[in-house]
């Protein structure tokens, strides 16, 4: 399966949308560039190895996220931006409500370690239904768990558990890969935008749908967050 990645815009939007609104359950879709054909037979982790760069994240909704109809009103006009703009709904990710949501696991140990307990945020239904439909559109897309347990205001280590879809079943990714296309600057911009309190700012499809002048791609945030690259 091809790797994924994380731009630091993508990366840090998760994390405010999650800081935003800390009492409630939160998702989002991720998108990529549109995909130019690619040569068959390229080998996974060697030169010109593919993987899906998620560029930006579009967020959803907060609190309740099972609402099939502003589900497809989202869906719809989501996708007719993208299109406008060579992008692709090409992931889908939350953060659970509860704490209790996620539990612990013995996860796989590296080479020459022990084995290691760790917690996993676990996707629920709502989260495996709405990425297996967008894996329908997209073969390599993922789902990730944002994990409320590792939220702290410096953003030491990154917060999520990326999830393969692999014969008919969600299944979560190494853990000690490097999701993100350049973890120091996401590790130090996040904990900027923090600090600064940006994520008062963020706007989700949930306040689109309240005022429609809220503006659901977040232009003010991509400006801070190229501001600060």
């Amino acid at each position: 399966m091809p790797g994924v990645k994380l731009t630091t815009q993508a990366y840090c939007k998760m994390v405010l949308h999650g800081a935003k609104y800390p009492h409630c359950a939160v998702n989002g879709l991720l998108v990529a560039e549109k995909q130019k054909p690619r040569k068959e037979h390229l080998p996974l982790g060697g030169p010109g190895a593919h993987h899906t760069l998620f560029v930006d994240c579009i967020p959803l909704f907060h609190g309740t996220l099972a609402l099939a109809p502003m589900l497809e009103v989202a869906l719809t006009l989501i996708d007719s931006w993208c299109k406008d703009n060579s992008y692709v709904i090409a992931g889908y990710y939350q953060a659970n409500e509860r704490v209790k949501d996620a539990r612990y696991i013995h996860a796989k140990p590296s080479v020459g370690s022990l084995s290691e307990l760790r917690v996993q945020n676990l996707p629920n239904q709502v989260a495996e239904k709405v990425a297996s439909r967008i894996a329908e559109g997209f073969s390599d897309s993922a789902l990730i768990m944002v994990d409320n347990t590792k939220f702290t205001m410096d953003c030491v280590v990154p917060t999520i558990h990326v999830y393969e879809h692999h014969e008919n079943k969600w299944r979560c990714r190494d853990p000690h890969y490097d999701y993100c296309e350049d973890w120091p600057e996401a590790q130090r911009i996040s904990a900027s935008l923090l600090d600064s309190r940006s994520y008062e700012t963020l706007v989700d499809f949930d306040n689109h749908l309240d005022d429609i002048r809220n503006d659901w791609t977040n232009p003010e945030i991509n400006k801070a967050v190229l501001h600060l690259c």
